[in-house]
């Protein structure tokens, strides 16, 4: 009785491990390693009813995203999309070709009644806070903003 106990228990356990769901292994963080993005690109001032607000949440370290698309104009309806694991990886490489120490915190045009997108760029040692009145950022901001308007 006790042989058949341990073999049925050693048959259960065995064959019960080997139906366990395979997990994809851990990315793996450094000491300056971009986590997330959050931009908020606004449609406040452009004449344009037809032109979004949007609201971007990227995770790197979870490869997802959510983009929630909003107008001024009630007649267009709010709607969220996701960006293709292309496109947040193509993200990251923007922001990691960059020096991002180097960007500016704000940026201006002379025009008025422009839109305005705040970027905040998360690294597991600092964040990054980027105005940008006009949408006229430096590279890789115009990059990034292409990429979100799916432009």
């Amino acid at each position: 009785m006790k042989r058949l106990t341990f073999l049925t228990l050693t048959i259960l356990v065995t064959f019960g491990f080997c139906s366990l769901p395979q997990y994809k292994a851990a990315k793996q963080i450094t000491a300056d390693t971009i986590t997330r993005v959050e931009m908020n690109l606004s449609d406040f001032g452009v004449e344009s009813d037809d032109f979004p607000s949007i609201a971007v949440l990227i995770d790197f370290i979870t490869d997802s995203s959510v983009c929630k698309k909003s107008y001024s104009n009630p007649e267009f309806k709010p709607s969220t999309y996701k960006l293709s694991n292309t496109e947040i990886k193509k993200v990251l490489q923007l922001l990691q070709a960059c020096d991002l120490d180097k960007l500016k915190t704000d940026y201006k045009v002379a025009m008025t009644d422009q839109p305005t997108s705040t970027a905040k760029i998360y690294t597991t040692q600092k964040t990054y806070v980027i105005k940008d009145y006009g949408l006229k950022g430096d590279y890789p901001l115009k990059e990034l903003y292409e990429i979100v308007y799916k432009l």
